[in-house]
């Protein structure tokens, strides 16, 4: 049971596939919260049930599960896969041979989402950690790295978890000074092409986004025919969090109007995600 849980921003959340319904079993014991978490106080447990349902609910998944067809597109949309191919080179790389280079590509990344980032010692500290990731130790995770055609300059990479009948497309980021490359474009083609195989069902390409507004998932929809898969979502909170949710939750139209403010947002954020949890309680 363990392993079907882990502490992931402040949370809970299911490490099985969205197909597959968690244990919840374990919740009225306040040890197993902190136990699941490794250490960590999470504040709530997010999970979701009937994976891919009829109904257009408030609630969903990306997922890829039908072959690629890049014919089916429009032409404009064609170009830009087809502009990414001639520009970038995609190869399956092990981090530790890239690491200064992927934390570059990250830093970038992160500076790009949020303008008062500072860097501080982040660029040694992220450098050691993709050292450390060799052959040895990545477990069922590829990584994809993105370079300048016919150089060894790296402007992107994603990564892929490998699940046996499915597949989660778990990270992307990309050098926002190189976007004009399609890097996006050539990084999704790749995986597409190297992970939609017989035996595999579908590719995750992750859950509806509640803290970083990003237009990702748009593109993934628009571009390379992945669709939403529907579902039902599931919060159970600890009971001190779940009064201050009570109390916060008239006010969270206020709240929005400050959202600028980082911690702000986080709350708004919370907030926002019970709204969408109270749509499966009528």
């Amino acid at each position: 049971m363990e392993k079907e849980w882990e502490y992931y921003n402040h949370a809970l959340v299911p490490t099985t596939a969205p197909h597959v319904t968690p244990d919840t079993s374990w919740m009225k014991d306040r040890k197993k919260w902190k136990e699941l978490a490794g250490g960590h106080y999470p504040l709530f447990a997010r999970w979701t049930t009937d994976f891919d349902c009829e109904e257009e609910t408030e609630w969903y998944c990306l997922i890829k599960d039908t072959p690629f067809d890049m014919m089916s597109l429009k032409s404009n949309r064609r170009s830009l896969i087809t502009r990414g191919l001639k520009r970038v080179d995609v190869k399956i790389i092990t981090p530790a041979d890239y690491a200064a280079q992927m934390a570059n590509v990250l830093i970038k990344a992160w500076q790009s989402y949020d303008e008062s980032y500072e860097e501080k010692d982040d660029r040694k500290r992220l450098t050691e950690e993709f050292k450390e990731l060799t052959e040895k130790n990545l477990g069922n995770s590829e990584y994809l790295g993105a370079f300048l055609k016919d150089t060894d300059t790296m402007i992107g990479y994603s990564i892929y978890d490998l699940h046996g009948d499915w597949v989660e497309y778990s990270v992307v980021k990309t050098d926002p000074e190189y976007l004009n490359t399609q890097v996006n474009a050539a990084l999704a083609y790749f995986g597409l092409q190297r992970y939609m195989r017989p035996g595999v069902n579908y590719i995750l390409g992750g859950w509806r986004t509640m803290i970083h507004e990003t237009n990702y998932q748009d593109y993934l929809l628009k571009n390379f025919g992945y669709r939403k898969a529907y579902c039902q979502l599931h919060i159970t909170y600890r009971p001190w969090m779940k009064a201050a949710v009570a109390v916060l939750y008239p006010l969270r139209g206020m709240l929005e109007k400050y959202s600028k403010n980082k911690w702000l947002y986080y709350v708004w954020c919370t907030l926002k995600q019970e709204e969408i949890h109270r749509t499966f309680m009528s």
